[in-house]
């Protein structure tokens, strides 16, 4: 019922004028046009753009989702690429150690019921604090990042009210760190030290933490519905790139994307979308094989 109802939202912000694929179109359309380059306009013109980001992030500005091609965003995702340039095994180990410390603090004998959410943002809040400023991550910023990040996806989800309190306090929280040299990446050097830090809070603590978080509780709750599944995701990394998306595709993290076209994309025959269309790209009519193909 909230996902209809979320979904009947976005439909009357975006109009009769937005385009919405697959649709009648088929799969075919939705994979051309989603792959054309220039279907990579984010926010202007598209309505949907200022709810969703209201929601979402501060400083949708300078959110890297959200800027549209250009100078600008050449620049931070640059930063972005930095930020995030691991080796596949330190991610890994930074990862295990994460989980580690989060199920030692908070172990306790017996069985109890959780919400897998909730075991999962501390992991990913304390991953992405680490890899943003090199440090093990203290409780205090955990829980600012956490509280916020759990906002976010309430609000998302419709089932409570966005606090900007809470976005507010992570925001200068950033902002000290910022300004104390804290940071041990290069940040876009034509933001400010608030748009810096709206864009480390938009990007790193809000975007990576709730999409991580989300996955990987989905994650957990299909692997617990399929223990044949358990025991192959152990020893085969195929298998379990596979296994994660397909239960991408079966929940997928937010369902419906959207984006201006900048030119004229050709889809069939004499079909047009001409430049300055909005089109909403609805994931979940969209279907692959399965894990096992």
């Amino acid at each position: 019922t909230v996902t209809a109802l979320r979904m009947s939202i976005f439909a009357s912000i975006n109009g009769e004028d937005v385009v919405t694929l697959p649709g009648e179109r088929g799969d075919e359309a939705f994979l051309r046009v989603y792959r054309h380059p220039a279907a990579d306009g984010r926010s202007r013109g598209a309505a949907l753009s200022d709810l969703f980001w209201y929601w979402l992030s501060p400083g949708a500005e300078v959110h890297q989702e959200h800027i549209e091609p250009g100078a600008r965003y050449d620049r931070v995702a640059r930063a972005t690429r930095a930020i995030l340039a691991l080796p596949a095994a330190e991610v890994e180990r930074r990862v295990q150690g994460c989980v580690t410390r989060l199920l030692d603090e908070h172990a306790r004998p017996g069985a109890r019921i959780v919400r897998a959410r909730d075991l999962m943002m501390p992991v990913w809040a304390e991953f992405s604090y680490e890899l943003v400023f090199g440090e093990p991550c203290p409780a205090r910023a955990r829980n600012l990042i956490v509280a916020n990040a759990d906002d976010v996806v309430t609000a998302l989800k419709c089932c409570g009210l966005r606090h900007m309190d809470r976005r507010n306090r992570l925001t200068r929280f950033l902002v000290d760190k910022i300004r104390a040299g804290d940071v041990v990446h290069d940040l876009p050097d034509d933001l400010t030290v608030r748009e810096q830090a709206l864009y480390l809070q938009g990007v790193f603590f809000n975007t990576a933490v709730v999409q991580s978080s989300e996955a990987m509780a989905h994650l957990l709750m299909v692997a617990a519905h399929h223990p044949e599944a358990q025991r192959r995701l152990v020893d085969d990394d195929a298998y379990t790139d596979r296994f994660i998306d397909e239960t991408l595709r079966l929940f997928p993290l937010f369902g419906i994307a959207h984006r201006i076209t900048t030119a004229d994309i050709g889809i069939a025959g004499h079909d047009t979308l001409p430049a300055g269309s909005v089109v909403c790209f609805n994931y979940p009519e969209y279907h692959h094989h399965g894990v096992d193909d």
